[in-house]
């Protein structure tokens, strides 16, 4: 009698957990497919959207940036965020006669303006205020800046109001006006900054420098380079030979300036892939260093073309950061949530 009874309050117990199971898959269905979607495996499905940019030619859609964040998490004495960001066409208002702003004046065809522009600072802030939990990155890199200003008033937003950031920069001759910049914080030691110029030869169209800071952290020497190679306006094969020429500038300048015992970050908008010329058969062959790309390995990208994702922005390391103890890499990849998407009307 006993172990019928005993069997009876299994078979009643067991029937409640089913029970509950059943009322849960809803909610779990839900929050799997609608709120934390897996970017790497759903990103080919052709509803799946794309990065909600600022811009579409004239057309202001109010979105945050063609291009998705990137990151890579270091474990040191405490976690090290480092990111980049190409923030498309960050321009003020302000027409500056040394740029060519003029696409973003209140008075051209874009009719850029200040509520336009610090809705845009607002939307940025919205990217940076989730893409670490909350918390502050310690390093960024930006592309696609125009001024020193514009990263100021950036860093005037609420999310950033409690928080020094020092900002490495200068005006760069890219044409279009638009340059690179680093901001790091106190977890960084800085030891010195250089801006590497990148002059294309038979072009009369200079294009960003690189920019360049040394630091140390956690007892480590880290090299940080961010990036924004010439564009593939006017075609890829024919503009490939400036990308070329860039991440030899590059290649040699590490080649000639670093030691091998310290570590190099790598990050940037390259406007190639990692498997382009520029990137496999040039920069991550230099002498004396073994580097590696991270986002070689991973589906999607960071860019959507045509439909297609491709990784044009990219983080490379020195190998030793996957290896050491004091600072070594945790996690890395694209940072997107659905807000961050245009999705195809159905």
């Amino acid at each position: 009698m006993l172990l019928i009874k005993t069997l009876f309050m299994m078979y009643i117990y067991n029937m409640k957990k089913l029970f509950f199971i059943f009322l849960s898959l809803p909610f779990l269905f839900f929050s799997q497919s609608n709120i934390e979607f897996n970017f790497y495996d759903d990103c080919d499905n052709e509803n799946f959207g794309k990065p909600n940019r600022t811009y579409g030619g004239n057309n202001w859609y109010g979105g945050f940036s063609d291009h998705l964040p990137i990151y890579c998490r270091f474990e040191a004495k405490t976690d090290i965020f480092t990111m980049f960001y190409n923030v498309e066409n960050l321009f003020d208002t302000i027409d500056d006669p040394r740029r060519n702003d003029n696409s973003f004046l209140p008075n051209s065809k874009k009719k850029w303006n200040t509520n336009k522009y610090f809705n845009k600072l607002e939307k940025l802030e919205r990217v940076f205020s989730n893409i670490n939990s909350n918390k502050i990155p310690n390093l960024i890199g930006l592309c696609e800046i125009e001024n020193e200003q514009v990263v100021d008033d950036l860093l005037k937003q609420p999310f950033f109001s409690n928080h020094t950031f020092n900002i490495i920069h200068q005006e760069s001759p890219d044409m279009r006006g638009i340059d690179c910049a680093i901001l790091y914080d106190e977890e960084f030691s800085f030891i010195e900054s250089e801006f590497i110029t990148v002059k294309i030869p038979g072009s009369d169209k200079p294009t960003r420098d690189i920019v360049f800071a040394k630091f140390e952290i956690n007892n480590e020497i880290l090299n940080v380079f961010v990036n924004h190679w010439p564009s593939r306006w006017g075609g890829k094969n024919e503009t490939e030979h400036k990308r070329v020429y860039a991440a030899n500038i590059l290649k040699k300048y590490i080649e000639d300036n670093i030691s091998k015992k310290e570590n190099i970050l790598i990050m940037g908008d390259f406007n190639d892939y990692p498997s382009d010329m520029s990137i496999n058969d040039n920069l991550i062959k230099a002498k004396n260093f073994d580097l590696v790309n991270l986002m070689t390995d991973l589906n999607c990208g960071s860019y959507n073309y045509k439909g297609k994702w491709g990784w044009l922005d990219q983080i490379i390391i020195s190998s030793n950061l996957i290896e050491k103890r004091n600072l070594v890499v945790k996690d890395y990849g694209a940072f997107i949530k659905d807000w961050m998407l245009y999705k195809p009307k159905k």
